[in-house]
């Protein structure tokens, strides 16, 4: 068997995670479909295989015991289950650290591996995959190269996965609206770590939020970098436009427009006039 990524003909055979593997450059070329069998554990702990057409991907361990939940007491989870979940595990951390997504990715990375989704895909490639679309969908994306960072891999391959991946889900994601109050924190991430201005920008947020959503203003991802600035003429703070720029890597004018477009949308023609106003009072 001829390795489609590097050539080596050379592999190997593990049958604890009923996988082959090309000995040069570990990809992984055949995987025991999960779903395939029913993994069940002798008295001496020996790991054996037995078809189970009533209740695929199973996991027996002893009389009475429970069959493979991750949610069960009493559930063990073959070995090749907890890699690829510790490598989603690590992207997550590299990426959210501070968002509680275990439970969704761990729950999506054991559907598609049961329907044949990850089959020929190495752990990294998966764990990136999962992870990127698990955050598309629950509306926190990150960039693609953010999710990338944690691994050397083939870029190609994973997009391809995802591909894969929003097909089998009926490509649900791309209309999960993105979370403002995600995008506000990712773009204050870079501008400050002050939490009075970080609280600031959320009022403004909110209120700006409120009147574009009876609008037929678009967003796009300047938008945050503008309620930055308002933000910083409304309590008089010291970030100015040019620093904003810097930090996020928009253009001053980028960000210029996109605040007159938004004060446009409450009668207001310069950022000026909102300087020291009172919040609640923008609109009326």
């Amino acid at each position: 068997m001829r390795c489609t990524e590097c050539g080596c003909e050379e592999n190997e055979f593990d049958e604890v995670l009923g996988e082959r593997a090309c000995k040069d450059c570990g990809l992984v070329l055949i995987t025991e479909l999960f779903e395939e069998s029913v993994h069940i554990l002798d008295s001496s702990g020996e790991l054996k295989h037995s078809s189970d057409k009533g209740q695929l991907a199973s996991v027996i361990v002893g009389k009475g015991s429970f069959k493979f939940n991750k949610f069960g007491k009493n559930s063990v989870m073959p070995k090749h289950i907890q890699t690829g979940l510790m490598h989603c595990n690590m992207v997550i951390s590299a990426n959210i650290p501070h968002m509680n997504m275990k439970e969704r990715v761990e729950t999506l990375y054991i559907e598609l591996l049961n329907k044949g989704l990850l089959v020929s895909y190495s752990y990294e490639e998966r764990a990136t995959a999962v992870v990127y679309y698990a955050l598309k969908e629950n509306g926190t994306p990150r960039t693609f190269r953010e999710i990338c960072k944690e691994f050397t891999l083939k870029t190609k391959r994973v997009k391809r996965l995802v591909r894969k991946i929003n097909q089998h889900y009926g490509n649900k994601v791309n209309c999960v609206p993105i979370n403002p109050n995600y995008m506000l924190s990712q773009t204050l991430a870079v501008i400050t770590k002050e939490p009075s201005f970080i609280l600031q920008a959320s009022k403004v947020l909110e209120v700006f939020e409120t009147v574009i959503n009876n609008s037929t203003y678009t967003k796009g991802t300047s938008y945050y970098a503008a309620i930055c600035w308002i933000t910083s003429n409304v309590f008089l703070q010291d970030i100015t436009r040019k620093y904003i720029s810097e930090t996020t890597g928009f253009s001053e004018w980028i960000i210029y427009r996109q605040t007159c477009l938004i004060l446009g949308l409450v009668g207001l023609t310069s950022v000026k006039e909102v300087k020291g106003i009172d919040i609640n009072k923008i609109g009326e």
